[in-house]
């Protein structure tokens, strides 16, 4: 009996030491470092989400904003927020788009960048390649679709206020889930598209038919329409749901009608991004 209380002491100090030791959190990125967020269960290859920064922003001031890390730990995600990079004027932005919104010359290659972060990653932890999810706001948005846009390596995009170049073409032939949230009086990244740095952009319309285009989406067919409460400042079911018909990945259009460029989230918006991404 003394000596399996022994053993059994054993056992527990050495899972104890062991689970201490588990990383929570590992550095990567060079000279533009970013925390990587581990799941409790890092023995299988876990998805990727990762989240980009509005422009004059940062990483952990737009995790403040969205609160994803600890429902991406729930959902057994690897998360990573990592910063842009700030140029002669002041702004931290990526390297998005010719509108939106790095305006220093040479050009920083962000795609590159965020190739080099998920290379890292799946170095030191299993990464499931095929499950590596975006969320962006505004210039992150930007950023977040055209990563997917010219890589194919990204399963799905929320775009929070985002858009594309008028004249950029989306090159993957890889469907991937896309979330387009945007506030119909957002006076920054117009719902109607606009102008920036001399460059139009385009339309949350136009941003979902080009998607729907690589996901296969019947233009022809009748989309889904509801409503929801989405925007907490904002009376009654203020958004509009358009989700498209036939898409090999759900494509999606939430349309706030009043909100503005940084809309009041609701509480489960996490909850909410993250259950469409990986449904």
């Amino acid at each position: 009996m003394k000596f399996a209380r022994i053993a059994l002491a054993l056992l527990l100090c050495t899972q104890l030491t062991s689970a201490a030791a588990a990383p929570q959190q590992f550095i990567v990125g060079g000279s533009r470092p970013v925390a990587v967020h581990l799941p409790a269960d890092i023995s299988k290859p876990s998805p990727l989400l990762i989240m980009l920064h509005s422009a004059s922003t940062s990483g952990a001031h737009q995790e403040r904003y969205m609160r994803l890390a600890p429902i991406a730990k729930k959902l057994g995600m690897i998360y990573i927020a990592p910063n842009g990079t700030v140029g002669s004027d002041g702004r931290r932005v990526w390297n998005a788009a010719k509108a939106c919104c790095q305006r220093d010359r040479p050009k920083v290659d962000d795609i590159a960048y965020i190739n080099s972060l998920i290379d890292e990653i799946a170095t030191k932890v299993p990464v499931d390649k095929s499950r590596i999810y975006f969320v962006g706001h505004s210039n992150g948005a930007f950023m977040s679709i055209a990563f997917a846009c010219a890589t194919g390596k990204a399963a799905g995009v929320v775009s929070l206020a985002g858009a594309m170049d008028a004249d950029a073409s989306c090159a993957t032939t890889r469907p991937f889930t896309f979330l387009q949230i945007h506030g119909d009086a957002d006076p920054t990244i117009k719902f109607t598209g606009g102008v920036l740095n001399k460059f139009a952009y385009t339309s949350a319309e136009e941003t979902l038919g080009r998607i729907a285009s690589i996901n296969k989406c019947d233009q022809q067919a009748t989309s889904t329409s509801t409503k929801k409460n989405f925007d907490p400042v904002i009376p009654g079911d203020e958004t509009d749901v358009k989700t498209l018909s036939g898409c090999l990945k759900p494509t999606t259009l939430w349309r706030i009608n009043g909100g503005l460029h940084s809309p009041k989230l609701p509480k489960d918006y996490a909850q909410q991004i993250l259950a469409y991404l990986i449904q």
